[in-house]
Formats: structure tokens, sequence, C-alpha cells
């Protein structure tokens, strides 16, 4: 039996609590062999959250994750109803102010260096697990599976993608990358111990905090990061992963990917084999009423998770 501590970790805010506690739900229901699963908020959002938490489940507070001298502050562009992480320390060190998605990445990574499980899966908060699954699945002869798809992103994706990548080698110190090159986001699970590596990667390229490096850029993808690391730099076996082209998780990326959802009676029937989440993106605009009546719909029919 493995001794490979499991847990899994979503960051989130206000503006998404109602997706996260369908995640949370989702969770409950389906998905099994975790030690705990952690939520990372902004300390002002804790006492909303404070409702989801559970034996398995814990609040992680921004300010445990990211250092004091990056904070939130109200966006003035936006009358305040969004957020930006900045701070008279951050500026002085030539740091642009960050987004909310920014500080969400971050997290991720420092959750490395504060939480004791061997193996994070993460799932965003506008994900939900609609098939049984168990962590434990994520492990193959003492290696853990790393999302790979080889080719899938091309030198036309210049919008996201490209800078993306561009960054990622910048940042540990490899040579700019050719196109086309492996795809890493979907839902993704990483070792601590190699995430701890990447950190101190980043900071000896960059001769600063990797924080600072990685918000000097802004441009960057944690999961395009990661993959670099693993693949390119560290090895795949050397980092005890094994590589997988077929992604856990259906995504609705695109509004246009949405044609016909309305119609669904079943998630089954856009699932592929292998797929046990689905994730419909926040800003799509599909209402998050018609997602929780599939999600109960599954739910009354699919089996639940051993736990």
């Amino acid at each position: 039996m493995s001794s490979t501590r499991f847990a899994l970790a979503t960051p989130s805010y206000r503006g998404d609590i109602e997706r996260c506690r369908l995640l949370c739900a989702s969770i409950d229901r389906f998905v099994s062999g975790h030690a705990v699963h952690y939520l990372l908020v902004e300390d002002r959002d804790v006492p909303l959250f404070r409702e989801l938490e559970g034996p398995r489940r814990a609040i992680l507070p921004e300010s445990q994750l990211l250092p004091g001298w990056l904070k939130p502050w109200p966006d003035p562009s936006s009358l305040g109803r969004r957020r930006l992480w900045t701070g008279v320390r951050a500026l002085a060190r030539g740091l642009p102010p960050l987004r909310g998605w920014h500080a969400q990445q971050l997290r991720k990574f420092a959750l490395a260096r504060l939480c004791p499980e061997d193996v994070v899966l993460f799932a965003d908060s506008d994900m939900l697990f609609v098939r049984p699954f168990d962590l434990t699945q994520l492990e193959r002869d003492g290696e853990i599976r790393l999302y790979s798809k080889p080719g899938a992103i091309t030198a036309d994706m210049r919008e996201r993608h490209v800078p993306w990548c561009e960054n990622a080698a910048s940042l540990l110190g490899l040579d700019r990358p050719a196109f086309p090159c492996p795809d890493y986001i979907n839902m993704v699970s990483w070792r601590r111990e190699v995430v701890l590596g990447l950190l101190d990667r980043i900071e000896a390229v960059g001769g600063e905090d990797w924080v600072s490096a990685l918000a000097r850029r802004r441009r960057f993808s944690e999961y395009v990061i990661y993959g670099y690391y693993v693949e390119r730099l560290v090895g795949i076996e050397a980092a005890r992963h094994w590589a997988a082209p077929e992604e856990l998780c259906k995504y609705y990326w695109f509004s246009e990917d949405t044609v016909g959802f309305e119609r669904l009676e079943s998630f089954e029937e856009v699932l592929q084999p292998g797929q046990v989440a689905v994730a419909v993106q926040s800003f799509i605009g599909q209402p998050l009423a018609r997602i929780r009546r599939l999600f109960e719909r599954q739910a009354a029919l699919a089996p639940a998770g051993d736990r």
C-alpha cells in the first residue's frame, strides 16, 4: 500500500463562493483518497468560506501563503468592485499591480511551503466532480500523473499561451521554447517536493524571491511553469511523474463551447472515458442554477466515491 499523502486545493474568492460550495459538495459526494481539501482565500473572505470547513476541509488565508509586502487593495478603476495586489514595498521592487488570477496562481505555488501532503491535485472553484474518483489513481508505481498533451500549444496562440511558455522558459533559465509544444493546463497534480525545487530554481535564476520574479513578468501560467520544470529541466522520471495526454476534466473555456449546453440532460452526454470532472468558466454566461441541476441529477444516479 502506498504511503503517499494526497490533498486537494482550491484557490477562490467571494465572487465564486456559490461555485466553490458546489465544488465542495461534488468532492464530498464523489472524491476519496485525500487527507484534506484546502481552500486558499483572501483574508477578508475567510468568514464567508468558514461554513465550508469540515473534518477534511481547511481554509488557508492568503496572509499565511504570500509575503506581507503584497496586499490586496480596492481597484479604483472599478470603483472598488475588483481587487489589486500591490503595496509600497511591491512598487518599490518595480512590480506592477497584480490581478486576482495572479494571486490565485501564487497561492498554489506557496501552498508547497506550508502543507505536509506529498501530492496536491488542484480543482478550481468553477469545477465540479461528476464521477467517482480516488486520488490514489494518480499514482502508478510510485510516480504521479502529469497532464502533458504533446503539440497542443502552437505558434499562432500569441494572446496567452505563447507568452506563458516564453516566460516559463525565462523564469527557469531555459532556452526559448520551440512550437508546437505540450499543453499542461487541465486538472493538474503536483508533487510538493518538486514545487519546492522549482521555487528554488526561479530564485537562483532571477536573483530575487520567487513571488517578485513571477510578478515581474505578469503573463504566466503556473501549470506551464511546472510542466516545463518537470519535462524540460528535471526530467519526468527524475521528478517521479508519468505523462498522460488524456484530460481528467471536460472544460468549457469559451461561450461558443457551450452550444447545446442548455439542452443537456446529463453530463454523461459530453464526458469522455476517464473524465471525472466538468469545469464551466464563470465568465461565459452559463447560469449556476443550470450547472447545479445537472450535478444534482448526476449525484442522484451515479455511485459515490468510497470514503
